[in-house]
């Protein structure tokens, strides 16, 4: 029976090694489970253990890339629900395995699927984040990375229990900045809608009513008229040109510098520019925070902070701050230089630095600036709506406007 070399983790944290009889790999994970250890890396005694593992790795990727085990797509809703159910029945003392097999009993919920295919693969021998990568693209990069230190520390379910405090924060964020949108939208959309009816349905009946009575049409009317003449004459050539527009900014922000350019001018907007960078630096932080107090290096975690940044020209900027602290250079300082956040991040940060709790400092640093995000969202909301306000009375005071005229000219060539 062949012989192999284990590292494990018990229940406690501890570290194990070791080695021990099994037929296969797959037996040799089963026993350390029964055992209350959680297989870190398993290899054959003989020396072809690693061999062994990368093709245990191969066969996984292969099995989730056939038929029903495609990628599973999640949405965010769903992976923190995974994240969490995970997180409870590992903290309740079960294995990993265990756990799997625990939320895989789901008669339907795409949940179940996702955790029985894990199970298998880590049954298989393939390390927990691996297998993520493996199964759902929907776990990313930088949630692969946080398990895998957690696997390697031995803490797997206090990372899982502060990644799953870090994406309902994320979740919170988008959900705030959305629901500060939401009633402009509305208002603007409501607009578009009451001037279509109008021009469509009531302009024309009220035209009618004046050339009936030999009344005289006011001057917006009139020109309300032609440009609906002109909408219902040249409609395809205006749906054509928007087409083209569309096309031609799709090739245009298909180049990365272009693109660039574009998301550095979004910075300067008005109302919306603060708002985009106060949202950056409040992912900024939250992320960076989660990395390191995980256990990542910071050159580390700045890579992958770089990498979830979907603003080119910011992404571009931590790139040279990825450079310069791997060389050795002060974050803090990198940052002020780059410019790639506001003075007041940079102050905090070199508070962390001083202190030498980076991570802590990070996390309350975050914490305030999501608080200043809600304050530029309201302010962002407070400007916007007398706009969309004055924008509206002016749109209803033209059509009331219009209407009294028209009723007018034709109580007047009733008179004669």
């Amino acid at each position: 029976m062949p012989l192999f070399q284990y590292e494990a983790i018990s229940a406690t944290g501890q570290r194990d090694t070791g080695t021990l009889d099994a037929m296969d790999r797959a037996e040799a994970i089963r026993k350390l489970s029964r055992r209350g250890l959680q297989p870190h890396e398993v290899r054959e005694a003989n020396g072809v253990g690693k061999a062994a593992a990368v093709s245990e790795k191969k066969r996984g990727d292969e099995v989730a890339k056939e038929g029903e085990s495609g990628p599973i797509v999640l949405k965010r809703a769903q992976v923190i629900q995974f994240t969490e159910e995970l997180t409870d029945l590992l903290t309740a003392g079960l294995q990993l395995e265990q756990a799997l097999h625990a939320m895989e009993n789901r008669k339907v919920s795409i949940l179940g699927i996702l955790a029985r295919r894990l199970r298998d693969l880590v049954r298989d021998g393939i390390p927990f984040s691996s297998a993520l990568q493996s199964v759902s693209p929907s776990f990313g990069e930088l949630y692969a990375n946080l398990v895998a230190a957690g696997e390697a520390s031995g803490s797997l379910t206090s990372i899982l229990r502060r990644q799953g405090v870090y994406l309902n924060s994320m979740e919170a964020l988008r959900s705030k900045v959305v629901a500060a949108l939401i009633y402009p939208a509305f208002i603007i959309v409501s607009g578009i809608a009451l001037g279509i009816v109008f021009i469509t349905y009531l302009l024309p009946k009220l035209i009618g009513l004046i050339k009936n009575t030999g009344g005289k049409m006011p001057a917006i009317a009139t020109f309300m008229m032609s440009f609906s003449g002109f909408l219902k004459t040249w409609w395809w050539a205006i749906l054509a040109l928007l087409v083209m527009l569309g096309v031609a900014a799709k090739v245009w922000v298909s180049d990365p510098e272009r693109r660039k350019g574009w998301h550095r001018a979004m910075l300067n907007l008005p109302l919306y520019g603060p708002l985009l960078r106060t949202r950056f630096e409040v992912q900024f932080l939250e992320t960076l925070g989660n990395l390191l107090i995980n256990g990542l290096p910071l050159h580390r975690a700045l890579e992958l902070v770089r990498k979830t940044t979907m603003n080119l020209f910011l992404r571009e900027k931590l790139g040279i701050v990825e450079a310069q602290v791997a060389d050795g250079g002060s974050l803090s300082r990198t940052l002020e230089k780059t410019e790639v956040v506001r003075p007041l991040v940079v102050d905090m940060i070199r508070v962390g630095e001083q202190t030498g709790e980076m991570a802590e400092a990070l996390g309350k640093a975050a914490e305030r600036f999501d608080r200043q995000l809600s304050k530029v969202l309201d302010r962002a909301t407070a400007a916007l709506q007398p706009v969309i306000i004055l924008c509206m009375a002016l749109m209803v005071g033209s059509m009331a406007w219009m209407m009294i005229s028209v009723v007018y000219s034709t109580l007047e060539s009733l008179r004669r």
